[in-house]
């Protein structure tokens, strides 16, 4: 197992410098600022970003639209997902919605959102409308396919559903959400700054990324880019470490 790592991350290291290898390759090929940045156009792009007083306030921004939107879906998937193993009409009822927010473009879903809420709610309400089936699909499967021979005891010992819910479905259901949690946040923050782009709140990363485009400045779109590369990576260490915390204290 330890070489199966090992040999992992020295492949990911190799991908990662002929990723450098070919952006040096294309950038000194095309030669132009404009069209595709060289490494160290982008390097000063990024630190006048990073260093600017505004870039906190900016990133706290766009953190709390991704996380009070993935929070909302959570609640409201496990919720409904609940009601939907419960209740036979409630199921059934959710199949199109759930069809629907699936299959309606992303585009037109942000469009929409920017119809109907500000600046500011747009973007949660985009994250929130790619985010919730994935949330609420894992939370009804992980309540589905529990163990009939647990529910088959618990009704032989006449266990109340409250209980059912809370000491057996619940726990069930978050060691489930727990690996799909990195990819579903990423896919939220991503779709946030998707909507922040359009609808242009005063503190966001999309609207900057925005700025740099409108102004044809592409190393500040790259430096955005890494940027965003580089939150993605500290939420997906950040929630593996804390799923770890949490299976390490159940053992």
């Amino acid at each position: 197992m330890k070489s199966f790592t090992l040999k992992n991350r020295r492949l990911s290291v190799i991908s990662k410098l002929l990723i450098i290898v070919l952006w040096i390759l294309l950038s000194r090929t095309i030669d132009n600022e404009v069209i595709f940045p060289t490494i160290s156009s982008t390097f000063h792009s990024f630190t006048d970003i990073v260093r600017r007083p505004s870039f906190i306030i900016i990133i706290s921004h766009s953190l709390i639209r991704t996380l009070i939107g993935f929070v909302i879906s959570l609640v409201l998937a496990v919720i409904i997902g609940i009601l939907s193993s419960i209740s036979n009409i409630i199921y059934h009822l959710m199949i199109p919605i759930i069809n629907f927010l699936t299959s309606v473009p992303t585009m037109a879903i942000i469009i929409l959102a920017l119809i109907w809420l500000n600046n500011e709610f747009a973007p949660m309400f985009v994250g929130f409308i790619m985010v919730f089936p994935i949330l609420y699909e894992t939370v009804l499967k992980s309540i589905l396919d529990l163990d009939s021979n647990i529910i088959d005891m618990a009704k032989v010992y006449k266990v109340q559903k409250m209980t059912l819910i809370k000491d057996v479905y619940i726990p069930n259901i978050f060691l489930n959400l727990s690996y799909i949690f990195p990819s579903a946040l990423g896919i939220n923050f991503k779709m946030v700054i998707a909507g922040e782009a359009l609808s242009q709140p005063k503190y966001a990363i999309g609207t900057n990324l925005q700025l740099q485009k409108m102004y044809l400045n592409t190393s500040g779109v790259f430096a955005w880019i890494i940027i965003i590369l580089l939150m993605s990576k500290i939420f997906k260490y950040v929630l593996e470490g804390v799923n770890h915390l949490c299976i390490k204290s159940k053992i």
